[in-house]
């Protein structure tokens, strides 16, 4: 459990740093991001 959060918030950071450095590139990799998160809960619902 901790590891999923883990990987959220670093997955969020990483997200706000893009959008601080390349305005232009954030939707379609917040799109990419969010099901990239869509599938880590996934995986830890079914591991769980």
């Amino acid at each position: 459990m901790i590891a999923a959060v883990f990987f959220a918030v670093s997955a969020l950071v990483a997200l706000a740093g893009l959008a601080l450095t390349a305005p232009r590139s954030v939707p379609p990799i917040s799109g990419t991001c969010a099901l990239i998160l869509t599938l880590a809960a996934l995986a830890a619902a079914v591991l769980r």
